[in-house]
């Protein structure tokens, strides 16, 4: 065998190792809570609230409110992404994502359209939706999540561009999980 041969086999196996590892992340678990622990902030802060001061990632009014669920996704005993369902009504929606972040060695792999399916799974028993303010770089999972844009690019002070998202169960549900 020629070398370059020999380096061409070396990538390509390296590149099946590299995604069977990907796979391995793909194994996560999703658990609800009713209440927010510091693993929580602390992921919120490291993939939310870069540059922004501590605390920036606690939301008194949201975190505090007994109507507010928490759902986490863990590898192998690791919070690796998490998300905030708290009741904020407007018109066919009675949820609001708030706080949604993967962490960022495991981003692309899935977990984030997790939780926001179990999300909108666990609305669904409501016979009702989810609105967000989504992140331009988070937009197309949730429209592959059937989200849809409800409003032109806004700016979040001190986070960035955003765009208000929607997701009603009466609008094909069942085609969006």
């Amino acid at each position: 065998m020629r070398t370059k041969d020999k380096l061409d086999l070396k990538s390509r196996l390296k590149m099946v190792f590299e995604s069977c590892n990907l796979r391995e992340y793909m194994v996560h678990e999703l658990i609800w809570s009713n209440s927010i622990d510091e693993g929580h902030l602390e992921l919120r802060f490291k993939v939310l609230r870069i540059g922004l001061p501590r605390g920036s990632e606690h939301y008194p009014d949201v975190d505090n409110d007994i109507r507010t669920r928490y759902l986490c996704a863990y590898v192998k005993g690791e919070l690796v992404g998490c998300a905030t369902l708290q009741a904020d009504s407007r018109d066919g929606c009675r949820y609001r994502i708030r706080g949604m972040a993967v962490d960022p060695n495991f981003q692309n792999l899935g977990i984030g359209s997790d939780i926001v399916k179990a999300l909108q799974n666990e609305t669904k028993k409501e016979n009702t939706g989810i609105w967000c303010n989504a992140r331009i770089r988070a937009v197309p999972m949730y429209a592959r999540c059937g989200f849809e844009i409800v409003s032109d690019i806004f700016e979040i002070e001190n986070i960035g561009p955003h765009y208000d998202m929607e997701w009603k169960i009466e609008k094909g549900s069942a085609e969006s999980n």
